[in-house]
């Protein structure tokens, strides 16, 4: 079946509509939550020790790159968060975030060119596709792509990051013992939170490098659960 459109602006209203629906707990999906649950209770503890490097040298980009993060909120609920590099086209890439939380499951899938590199605010999205739960996949209206900028920003933050620093951690996480990690405060809205955020990334993650995150202005935590250099696969 082809995938519909749906402009951006009709998507953001439905979004902006559950996330106040969410705040109350309103739409808390008694099966999604489950499975969660299950999900997170089954995430292994990796010993694996990832040693220190020097400087930050940032993994290329390549197809089928991958990583995993749990995310706490300043309620103490927990999300799951997966990036992948699924194809190249055009001179860009295929990203696909798929997120986990009580509401259910969300893919999207979208074509980012990067013409300035892995500066943030020269990405573009050219392509842009979302899935929620099993319903079909939609293809958003290219002509209300640059919308979608705003909402997606935090996703393009984190393909993003790749900061070298002179201070360095040591951080264990769940993906394992990460050793000398570029410990940073960013100095503006940064993630999940968009605040000033202390990020501790390591150059043996692909993506991102990011290992450990968190708000400094309020509660929150983002954690590495697992990352590969191959294998991903698109669900769209």
């Amino acid at each position: 079946m082809r995938p519909r459109r749906l402009r951006l602006a009709s998507f953001l209203a439905v979004a902006a509509a559950g996330a106040l629906c969410a705040a109350c707990g309103a739409t808390t999906d008694p099966a999604a939550r489950a499975d969660l649950e299950r999900h997170l209770a089954q995430l292994p503890m990796s010993e694996e020790t990832f040693p220190p490097s020097e400087t930050f040298l940032p993994m290329a980009f390549v197809v089928g790159q991958w990583t995993e993060h749990r995310l706490t909120d300043d309620k103490g609920r927990a999300s799951l968060v997966t990036y992948k590099l699924v194809g190249q086209e055009s001179g860009g890439y295929w990203l696909e975030i798929v997120t986990e939380t009580y509401q259910g499951r969300e893919a999207t899938k979208l074509l980012v060119a990067m013409p300035s590199g892995r500066d943030p605010a020269g990405m573009e999205i050219r392509a842009l596709r979302i899935k929620k739960g099993r319903g079909a996949p939609v293809d958003v209206d290219p002509g209300t792509l640059l919308e979608a900028r705003a909402r997606y920003r935090a996703s393009l933050d984190l393909l993003a990051m790749s900061i070298e620093s002179q201070e360095k951690d040591d951080v264990r996480v769940p993906a394992g013992h990460f050793i000398g990690c570029f410990s940073v405060q960013t100095p503006g809205p940064w993630g999940p939170w968009q605040t000033p955020s202390v990020v501790c990334s390591h150059p043996s993650v692909p993506l991102s490098g990011v290992v450990r995150a968190a708000p400094v202005s309020k509660t929150g935590l983002m954690e590495l659960v697992g990352f590969g250099a191959t294998g991903a696969e698109s669900e769209l």
